[in-house]
């Protein structure tokens, strides 16, 4: 995602682009294109489906989250401009880390909240 058109979503309080994963692709797919190595995309191809599954649910349901995925690509996308790698692999890596961090918590409430359910059922008696 462009930081412009990122920041431009979130001022506007239209993040239907953000939520629909696509500013989030678009920023991922540009950076694996400046790093110039075609194994990158060719190794990760098979894995965007599942990466877009973890992107929706990172940016769902928190109004802060968009601002604060804009503000790490901005950081990492800063660093690769200076030319700074090792500096724009340590955000990276923050970046997929917490990422993932919010994606097992979600799951795990998901999870807990379906446990809850089927304990508050009513046990059903088969005839």
């Amino acid at each position: 995602m462009s930081a412009r058109g990122g920041r431009d979503a979130v001022k506007s309080g239209s993040l239907n682009e953000l939520l629909q994963i696509e500013a989030d692709m678009r920023f991922h797919a540009f950076v694996n294109e400046l790093a110039g190595n075609p194994l990158i995309g060719e190794t990760t191809a098979p894995h965007w489906p599942y990466l877009r599954r973890v992107m929706g649910e990172v940016l769902r349901d928190d109004e802060q989250m968009p601002q604060s995925i804009l503000s790490e690509h901005v950081a990492i996308l800063d660093a690769i401009i200076a030319g700074d790698g090792a500096r724009a692999e340590a955000l990276s890596r923050e970046h997929i880390s917490r990422a993932a961090k919010i994606f097992v918590q979600r799951l795990q409430a998901q999870q807990d909240a379906s446990e809850k359910k089927m304990r508050e059922r009513p046990a059903r008696r088969i005839r």
